[in-house]
């Protein structure tokens, strides 16, 4: 199962991670696995060349399936919308499929996007 978590503050995404391996299919054939991979590597690639970012926290372990993105804490005002419409929107492609393959994804949102 992969396990995707949202974490919120002051009702803004701070950051995602996406850890484990769904079991859907083999390795290689996976395409749940592969759907996640894409939706986090979106995220990041848009982070830099859409938000212009000149860095973010980024990690990621392949031999474990284990991806984490984290927005720095000083952000202009336009890199901040920038990044929540990015982050809005992989959030989005996760809920879909978490709602298409609940055996293999589950989706955590913490601090809720209402919390202030």
């Amino acid at each position: 199962m992969t396990k995707v978590t949202v974490k919120y503050k002051q009702g803004q995404i701070v950051s995602i991670s996406a850890e484990g391996h769904s079991g859907y299919a083999p390795h290689g054939e996976d395409i749940v696995c592969a759907a996640v991979s894409v939706l986090m590597q979106t995220a990041v690639n848009s982070m830099y060349k859409v938000a212009g970012f000149d860095y973010i926290i980024y990690d990621e372990e392949p031999k474990t399936a284990y991806m984490y993105l984290e927005l720095p804490g000083n952000v202009s005002d336009d890199q901040a919308l920038k990044a929540q419409i990015i982050l809005k929107t992989v959030l989005t492609g996760f809920q879909g499929i978490s709602e298409s393959y609940p055996k293999y994804i589950r989706l955590y949102e913490k601090g809720g996007a209402n919390t202030q």
